[in-house]
């Protein structure tokens, strides 16, 4: 849900989840330039730690092998917390190897990294009109 602010309605909150600080940062540069307004959590425990400050969160991009606290368990915690944010996962690992390592992805929103900034806004775009129509 977006808030609507004394300047009108903000735009929707994206809460990125990945503990590679480079790929952070430059997520976080495309969703602004996407108009959207972006938090980063390095880990696990501040991906929950923002999930209880910003309850607006709409939608959260989630790494799926970190360290810590793998993708798809921190995925079941914020679920619990943004019941209506839509999840976006993403790994740099390819589908084979993401199965090897026993971690299924089966009916789940997935994204390979990288990706291209207009692939990104557009999944991201699908997504939200997606919940927003729920």
């Amino acid at each position: 849900m977006s808030l609507i602010t004394a300047e009108g309605i903000s735009p929707p909150t994206i809460l990125v989840v990945d503990d590679d600080p480079s790929l952070c940062l430059l997520l976080e540069r495309y969703l602004t330039m996407f108009a959207y307004r972006a938090l980063v959590a390095r880990d696990g425990e501040d991906a929950l730690r923002s999930a209880r400050a910003h309850p607006e969160i709409a939608l959260i991009m989630l790494d799926v092998v970190m360290s810590g606290l793998s993708g798809r368990k921190l995925a079941e915690q914020l679920a619990i917390l943004l019941p209506s944010a839509a999840i976006l996962f993403s790994s740099g690992h390819p589908a084979s190897e993401l199965a090897r390592l026993g971690i299924e992805m089966r009916g789940a929103q997935f994204m390979q990294k990288p990706c291209r900034p207009l692939e990104l806004k557009q999944r991201l775009s699908e997504m939200l009109a997606a919940r927003r129509g729920r």
